[in-house]
């Protein structure tokens, strides 16, 4: 007889599959997915927001009632993470009051914390460890009239300027063409807050509801989005002019960027 050569066979080991991702698409594969920042001055949307994200494979870091000197430490905080190097992209969720182009978080004596430095937060000359990653910005403005804001200036602890909250200051509203940038910003009266105080955001609710859906969250974040505003519109037919919510996207994403694992 002859004696058979042992047979060696290779086990796979537990943990993930790499995939090889095609060069139009983003690669998100990593665990987490990344880390997604929700700051909700509000109070109603953080539970929903926390479920959804933490489902979809994010490590969810969530902050409630921040004052802006508060929020700067906490952007400045997670910008500075080294657990960015190992994951995909990065989520940051904000629900505020504010003007069209700042939020003005638990301060009442302050007119606003401009929107596009938030950003700049986490672009890739602040945060290199998210260079090339995508990051996602998801913004519910309750915009407050401006005779009823207050002029003041305000020093921002740790930082080495000073924010000028002045609502005469020409804030540019539109986003720098930054690469892999996703920026949604809905925007609506605050009268609809003080109205039911404890409701949350429409737009966030129908973000949730999308990506807890099996079927809608293999889309690409560009259809997700597509369907959100439709949803939003269908909204507004049937809601009074000044309850009804405004949706802009501006993005400078480069790839395909589905928020499932590929």
């Amino acid at each position: 007889l002859i004696a058979a050569e042992p047979v060696h066979m290779s086990i796979q080991e537990s943990g993930p599959v790499s995939h090889k991702v095609s060069d139009d698409q983003y690669r998100m594969q990593s665990q987490p997915l990344g880390i997604c920042l929700i700051i909700d001055c509000i109070g109603n949307d953080t539970d929903v927001l926390e479920e959804t994200f933490r489902g979809l494979g994010y490590d969810v870091r969530c902050h409630r009632y921040l004052n802006i000197n508060t929020m700067n430490q906490t952007l400045l905080e997670i910008a500075r993470l080294q657990k960015h190097r190992n994951c995909d992209s990065f989520i940051c969720i904000l629900v505020s009051r504010g003007s069209p182009q700042s939020i003005f978080c638990t301060d009442h004596t302050f007119s606003g914390f401009p929107l596009e430095r938030i950003k700049k937060y986490f672009t890739a000359d602040s945060c290199p460890e998210l260079l090339g990653k995508p990051k996602l910005f998801f913004i519910q403005s309750y915009i407050v009239p401006e005779n009823e804001q207050e002029c003041t200036s305000l020093e921002v602890d740790g930082t080495d300027e000073k924010i000028i909250a002045n609502t005469k200051i020409p804030w540019k509203v539109t986003i720098p063409q930054v690469a892999d940038i996703f920026w949604s910003h809905c925007k609506v009266d605050v009268s609809t807050l003080e109205k039911s105080p404890r409701s949350s955001s429409y737009y966030l609710r129908c973000l949730a509801e999308l990506l807890c859906n099996p079927h809608k969250r293999k889309l690409s974040i560009l259809d997700i989005h597509t369907e959100l505003n439709r949803k939003v519109y269908e909204w507004n037919k049937t809601t009074d002019p000044s309850q009804q919510y405004s949706l802009l996207l501006q993005h400078t994403l480069r790839k395909k960027l589905f928020l499932s694992p590929t």
